[in-house]
């Protein structure tokens, strides 16, 4: 199964008269970067976070949110009691005070409010639910995303194979002429060389132009690359392995080629596996 890099996942709930919303992302990286932003009440749940994530997710730049908002907040406003108190009884020592408007303007600060979130045990249960969720969505998105990387890896390798065939059809007929192009000169030359190291040499010559054990490999790197996107546990870097050995036979094959024809398509494949490439760096 392939992965994409790139991904998205938001749960959002409603738990004991709080707001809790929880966004996780993530991009292309080449390891596992895990980036977390949340709220300081949950800051203790941090390693169930950083844990979750390790074991869920492969690879990427990881961004995740967690933010908490009381849902009365406007209507109730939470004040702390006791340093109101205090505060009124300090200044009635020194000023004549009306005590209802100080109490009506301490209430609005944020200094007396009281906005620490209080989170039972069940809350906290619920919240690292949510966070699995999360991740769980996350994944879902990265699955859909990796089947189209999939279809587009199988598209091209479709197309070199296709190539391959082409290029197979041309080579028995490209090396059949060398040899007569070989047989033309020697009746030119008739007795003016040594006919023992002539055949060596004409051996060593056709072995330099013949291409038909780099096609041998170049099919069997495309079938390990297919078996290897279709296994349960498929990693972009493996894949990126044995696209650079596909890579490689191309440029062999158009090195010996020396043929027009060939050479078209031996482009045509590298423009190929470089598509490939580009969508094995999206692959985690």
């Amino acid at each position: 199964m392939i992965y994409s890099m790139t991904g998205f996942g938001k749960e959002e709930k409603l738990i004991n008269n709080y707001n809790v919303v929880i966004e996780i992302r993530s991009l292309n990286s080449k390891t596992l970067d895990l980036n977390l932003k949340i709220d300081d009440s949950l800051l203790f749940i941090d390693e169930y976070l950083r844990k979750s994530i390790n074991q869920k997710i492969i690879r990427g730049k990881i961004d995740m949110s967690i933010t908490i908002n009381d849902s009365n907040k406007g209507l109730v406003i939470p004040f702390n009691r006791q340093k109101v108190k205090e505060y009124i009884k300090e200044l009635k020592k020194d000023f004549d005070i009306n005590e209802s408007q100080i109490i009506s303007d301490l209430l609005i600060s944020e200094k007396f409010q009281d906005l620490e979130i209080k989170l039972n045990k069940n809350d906290i249960k619920k919240i690292k639910s949510m966070v699995d969720m999360s991740i769980e969505k996350l994944n879902n998105y990265r699955i859909k995303e990796g089947k189209a990387i999939v279809k587009d890896l199988k598209k091209s390798i479709s197309k070199i194979d296709r190539y391959i065939k082409e290029i197979t059809s041309i080579e028995s007929s490209r090396i059949k002429d060398k040899k007569n192009k070989i047989k033309t000169y020697l009746k030119e030359l008739e007795n003016k060389f040594d006919k023992s190291r002539l055949e060596q040499e004409i051996i060593y010559y056709i072995e330099k132009l013949d291409i038909n054990e780099e096609i041998i490999r170049l099919k069997n790197h495309l079938k390990f690359f297919i078996s290897e996107i279709n296994s349960e546990y498929a990693q972009g870097k493996k894949l990126s392995f044995i696209s650079q050995e596909i890579g490689r036979e191309i440029n062999t094959i158009g090195s010996k080629a020396n043929n027009f024809k060939i050479q078209s398509m031996v482009v045509n494949m590298k423009e190929e596996n470089e598509k490939i490439k580009q969508n094995i760096f999206n692959i985690a």
